[in-house]
């Protein structure tokens, strides 16, 4: 492929080309979520014991999940015994 001479080959341009900066993230963007997110969220003693709450809920579920279906599985080898 022959090119005018007035024409850079892709090759030449980008070569010709400056290098970018390397950008740096500014630390106002790194910090301002976390400022706004510690205004909403409460502090960690009320965060741990939220999540003990719902950790005990989960257990008494289960719990409650297992009785339930010892119960039924017992009803239905009853009724088969029958």
């Amino acid at each position: 492929m022959k090119l005018a001479f007035w024409r850079k080959s892709a090759a030449t341009a980008v070569a010709d080309a400056p290098a970018p900066a390397p950008r740096r993230l500014d630390s106002a963007w790194v910090e301002m979520p976390l400022t706004i997110l510690s205004w909403f969220l409460p502090s960690s003693a009320v965060v741990v014991g939220a999540l003990g709450q719902i950790a005990l809920a989960i257990v008494l579920l289960l719990v409650a999940l297992g009785v339930w279906l010892r119960l039924w599985r017992g009803r239905l080898r009853r009724q088969r015994r029958t």
